[in-house]
């Protein structure tokens, strides 16, 4: 996004009222209360950024104000290339586009101008559509749970029909309900999104009943400094600031029934030993309290993480990983499983159906592209996707519909011709090194290895951490191929 070169000495003053209040500290207080994400760009660069955009483009404000506009572009978790696709003519433009987890955004453009017409400051504004849904829906009086499209009732897993369509689901479920009834602890890993969430709670209610508690723990989300008294509870004047009638713990709630620990890599190292001994005996001391209380419940885990390569760094206690991994289960992505999309397609429009009319069909070219895509989101991004489709799209789903990352080149449907002067990838690792300069080889593999982590953990940030490089590393490397 450029803008024209203007005088300053002609600004127009209102706009520079604008600039100078959002220098000013109180504003930006004001802006982060707002629903929407809001950016403010000048010809120099970001000048304002509200909590909502930071947390839609998955950024830090202090990264970002001040600098270039193609910064902001370049490290935000959502795709501009609708943007770049269509060059600026300084109008009003709106155009929705896709996060890298999924996450449908409204986009808005608007510019404001000096007395010489020329554009000083460009607005944008930002709506994540989930928010929009749920705001719409409470305003019209719907009431109870209004994200209809994310409760569990409705995009629950018929996982009847997938142990139908794939035997290795079928034998994952019979393993982990033979597990979970005779109390073996449960470890279940693989990528994010591949539904272990879902996958927990259908074994819950396979193996138990209606009435029996189901605790899920997000160990990622739980501050380090509370994550004692969290799981374990408190004793009246534990501490300065508890309840005088002090607190059960996460743990004794899911008691008779099932404790489910999500993300468990996300455990504090400190806060380890006192979950490695509930595990061994089954009882809760809380803090503060003398005496222990004996909690019997199903414990099943969950991580996208690799849980032995923390052990072998000391992140992890080695008693704990065996503890928890009993028996293991890996969800295999969704990519991996091709005969799965097609059920689910139609499983997650049939959701969407339930709150629009005209009900959405799927066309076969969008289906087909769907089929072709790899999904670094897994079930996740694929359930977006079709969120995405149900807002963009009148009664059909046509390919056009679909955000511009899952039309590219690597996304096409078999049988689409490739452009021509498109070669054809290299398998990971094939460097012909009787062919190619050492140098070159070197270049050639770390640039697989950078896509393919990307591909893999759907960003450039999340890559950059699992590579253990900076993200500054991955954008110059990336910058750099992009441009030979």
């Amino acid at each position: 996004m450029r803008f024209s070169t203007i005088d300053m000495g002609a600004a127009n003053p209102r706009i520079e009222q604008i600039r100078a209040a959002l220098a000013a500290p109180g504003l930006a207080d004001l802006l982060d209360r707002m629903l929407d994400g809001v950016i403010v760009v000048d010809g120099g660069g970001v000048i304002a950024i509200n909590a909502a955009a930071t947390d839609i483009n998955k950024l830090r404000r202090e990264a970002v104000v001040g600098s270039p506009f193609e910064v902001l572009k370049e490290h935000s978790d959502l795709d501009w290339a609708a943007l770049a696709e269509r060059p600026s003519d300084q109008r009003r433009r709106e155009f929705i586009s896709q996060t890298k987890d999924g996450r449908s955004i409204l986009t808005s453009l608007r510019h404001m101008r000096n007395d010489a017409g020329e554009v000083e400051l460009m607005l944008i504004f930002q709506r994540d559509l989930r928010v929009f849904d749920h705001l719409r829906r409470t305003a019209a009086g719907g009431g109870g749970n209004v994200f209809k499209f994310l409760a569990d009732r409705e995009i629950v897993p018929n996982y009847d029909a997938q142990r139908r369509i794939s035997r290795p689901i079928d034998n994952m479920i019979e393993v982990g309900a033979r597990a979970v009834r005779q109390g073996a602890r449960l470890l279940l890993v693989g990528e994010s999104g591949t539904g272990k969430t879902e996958f927990t709670k259908y074994l819950h209610r396979l193996v138990g009943t209606a009435e029996e508690p189901f605790v899920q723990v997000n160990c990622g989300a739980v501050p380090e400094s509370l994550f004692e008294s969290e799981m374990f509870g408190y004793e009246k004047g534990a501490f300065t600031g508890a309840l005088q009638s002090g607190k059960k713990g996460l743990i004794e709630s899911a008691e008779g029934g099932t404790l489910f620990l999500d993300e468990i890599g996300e455990i504090p190292l400190h806060s380890q030993a006192k979950l490695l001994k509930f595990l061994e005996d089954g009882v809760v001391q809380r803090v503060g309290g003398r005496a222990g209380r004996k909690v019997r419940a199903r414990v099943i885990s969950a991580t996208n993480r690799d849980l032995w390569a923390l052990v072998s760094d000391g992140r992890f206690r080695r008693d704990l990983y065996y503890r928890l991994a009993v028996i293991t289960l890996e969800l295999a992505p969704l990519r991996d499983q091709p005969a799965l999309i097609e059920h689910l397609v139609d499983h997650f429009a049939g959701a969407a159906n339930q709150m629009r009319s005209p009900a959405l069909q799927i066309a076969p070219d969008c289906r087909a592209r769907l089929r072709a895509y790899d999904f670094p989101g897994n079930i996740r991004e694929l359930h977006n996707l079709i969120q995405h489709l149900s807002v963009a799209a009148g009664s059909e789903a046509e390919a056009g519909h679909l955000p511009p990352h899952v039309l590219r080149p690597g996304g096409a449907a078999a049988g689409d011709p490739e452009p021509a002067a498109k070669a054809p990838r290299r398998p990971l690792g094939d460097t012909q090194p009787c062919t190619r300069p050492l140098k070159e080889q070197v270049r050639s593999y770390e640039r697989d290895l950078i896509e393919s982590a990307i591909r893999r953990c759907g960003s450039k940030r999340k890559a950059a951490q699992a590579l253990g490089v900076d993200i500054g590393t991955i954008v110059r490397k990336t910058r750099r191929e992009g441009s030979e």
